[in-house]
């Protein structure tokens, strides 16, 4: 596959008002792709995963940069001109979510079109379903459109139930990374369920808002 994975910089927009909030929280969903939005990136995930939950030793700066940056394809909500919530995509291998396997060949089973999500990082103020919801359609969106068969997670156990009704299926047992269990996952894009189906389509006509499950 070789290369960081590319994609022309779609953009999302979607309004979002929250019951009690003063006004209306407006969100755009794209690539990152200036040296800005890099930036806002790399300061959220020193927030994030250094001083909010710290997986990461403190490299003495304000910011954290990911160890497959130069591979990764990030995604990003933005708000208000900056980014409040990002997530990254990848099609190289090593993939992380191999760490997690009791058989890493067990991915190449899954064939050569094959795309890693990982590293989730969202505002503490704006974890609401909005955020999360756009992110996630943008790597559906993108990981069908370019062609993927399948996209693999390393998913906290204790959020198992919401990524299995996302599609995502355990290629394995819960493996203990720190102290907290991640379960590794993949989806089958050629056999999304109905709901999700739903979603993507409501999101590629760009009404912004998901339907909650009932």
């Amino acid at each position: 596959m070789g290369g960081r994975p590319r994609i022309a910089g779609k953009r999302r927009d979607a309004d979002e008002s929250l019951p009690g909030a003063p006004g209306q929280r407006c969100y755009s969903f794209k690539t990152a792709e200036t040296p800005r939005e890099l930036a806002d990136i790399h300061r959220l995930l020193y927030r994030t995963f250094v001083l909010e939950i710290p997986r990461y030793d403190d490299p003495g700066t304000d910011y954290l940069v990911d160890k497959y940056h130069e591979r990764n394809l990030y995604f990003v909500a933005v708000r208000n001109g900056r980014v409040c919530g990002m997530t990254a995509v990848h099609d190289q291998a090593p993939f992380s979510v191999a760490a997690a396997l009791d058989d890493p060949n067990l991915l190449y089973k899954l064939g050569p079109r094959l795309l890693e999500a990982r590293i989730l990082a969202v505002e503490p103020r704006e974890r609401f379903g909005l955020v999360f919801a756009g992110l996630a359609c943008s790597i559906y969106e993108y990981a069908k459109s370019s062609g993927y068969r399948y996209i693999v997670i390393t998913g906290l156990a204790e959020r198992q139930g919401m990524y299995e009704r996302m599609g995502f299926r355990p290629l394995g047992p819960p493996a203990l990374r720190g102290n907290e269990y991640f379960v590794p996952m993949a989806v089958d894009l050629s056999c999304l369920p109905e709901k999700v189906k739903r979603d993507l389509g409501r999101w590629n006509r760009r009404e912004g808002t998901l339907a909650e499950e009932r």
